[in-house]
């Protein structure tokens, strides 16, 4: 492989950040001075160091003095003192459907949860996998079958770079001894997107082939093996064994969970990532502990979901905003928090009530 190849390899999968990547970590691109609370319990730290995240929140908020942070990777732990977080992948197999779920717990307790760790670590090495699962499909003759509505126009010469792509970045992952070390965490599906992107951004093919990739990916994540996911009850029922939170996170994306009346702490009415289902989300979640009687309420979530190295390494022509961690401005709005109050739901409340349910 040429030495170019490699360099750009090394550069998209390092965890090393420059000295201008660590000052888009402690900067914040939002800041409320004036804010006394922050709810920050779904964002993904990714590369940063959690002690220049610590720098942002500070910076972002300087006068709060109750808040709840914690950091929630995907099918990774994270320890942000006190507390502990990730976000792991369960099956459900009444609904054919993989799901999110937030879990929290105090760091203190990490000794009591090796067993838990152990079932997301598994998931974690199944996704790991993905990756070359999608480079093997497009290098194979199945990429010639791909089709879609917004493939029409994807002819030979936009396949051919679409595989040309794929069989170079899997020689180089194949060449790197990534997998099993730290940074094994950085080969995942936007890695081959962001390879292509750095080889070819002004080639005028490089958006239906990266339409291409997008379609490829989905048809190997829909023949996902459920086996190589815990469902939901099991992840929880031991996850609850040492006293760990769970919250269902984003519900609009995998909404006949919330039919299973799992026993969670809450669930998310508003992700930026789901904008548009904050009204119904609260009613029903009013709805749902009406039904509950006399068990635990459900708590109302709201989530910034930021993933940092969208600030540290932001894609090329896209901005940094967007998301920030502590930022969820639907509590404050109007009606929202009107509606919200009529349910016995409030910041101060889910960070309250929480807080004393993490212990």
């Amino acid at each position: 492989m040429d030495e170019a190849g490699w360099r750009l390899f090394n550069r998209l999968t390092s965890v090393e950040l420059s000295a201008e990547e660590r000052r888009r970590v402690a900067r914040p691109d939002r800041f409320a001075p004036e804010a006394e609370r922050f709810l920050a319990v779904h964002w993904h730290p990714e590369s940063a160091s959690l002690e220049l995240v610590q720098e942002r929140l500070s910076a972002a908020f300087p006068r709060a003095r109750d808040f709840l942070v914690i950091p929630t990777p995907h099918n990774q732990l994270a320890v942000f003192e006190p507390y502990a977080g990730v976000e792991a992948d369960a099956y459900d197999r009444g609904y054919g459907l993989k799901i999110h779920l937030l879990f929290h717990f105090p760091a203190d307790r990490l000794p009591r949860a090796g067993a838990f760790l152990d079932m997301v670590d598994r998931t974690y090495r199944y996704r790991a996998r993905q990756l070359r699962e999608i480079l093997d499909f497009l290098a194979g003759p199945g990429l010639d079958d791909i089709s879609g509505p917004s493939l029409k126009a994807a002819g030979p010469e936009v396949r051919r770079l679409a595989r040309f792509s794929a069989i170079r970045l899997r020689e180089l992952v194949d060449r790197s001894g990534l997998i099993g070390t730290p940074r094994d965490g950085m080969l995942k599906n936007r890695l081959l997107p962001d390879f292509m992107i750095a080889l070819f951004g002004p080639d005028p093919r490089l958006p239906l082939a990266l339409e291409v990739v997008r379609a490829a990916k989905n048809k190997v994540k829909a023949a996902l093996n459920p086996d190589n996911f815990y469902t939901p009850r099991e992840l929880m029922e031991e996850a609850k064994s040492f006293g760990a939170g769970v919250v269902i996170p984003h519900p609009p994306v995998f909404w006949p969970v919330l039919l299973d009346d799992l026993d969670v702490d809450g669930w998310e009415v508003w992700n930026p990532s789901t904008p548009h289902h904050a009204e119904f989300l609260t009613r029903a979640l009013a709805r749902a502990n009406e039904a509950r009687g006399r068990r635990r309420r459900l708590l109302a979530f709201m989530a910034d979901d930021t993933h940092l190295s969208l600030k540290y390494r932001p894609e090329p022509g896209r901005a940094r905003g967007g998301a920030e961690i502590g930022f969820q401005d639907p509590w404050f709005d109007p009606a929202l928090s009107r509606l919200l109050a009529e349910t016995g739901q409030s910041l101060a409340g889910t960070l309250d009530e929480y807080s004393a349910r993490l212990g």
